[in-house]
């Protein structure tokens, strides 16, 4: 199976959250490479 992948580098709501999740988006990682910085990843089917 073949994913795309979606990396957001800012802050995401639960109403952004549940957007990106309507598009197919599932969110597998959330990381903090710096402070106040955060990155969200998503993937989903190609």
């Amino acid at each position: 199976m073949r994913f795309e992948y979606l990396v957001v580098k800012e802050s995401i709501d639960e109403t952004g959250l549940n957007a990106l999740g309507a598009e197919g988006w599932e969110l597998v990682a959330v990381t903090s490479p710096a402070h106040f910085v955060i990155h969200h990843f998503f993937k989903r089917p190609a």
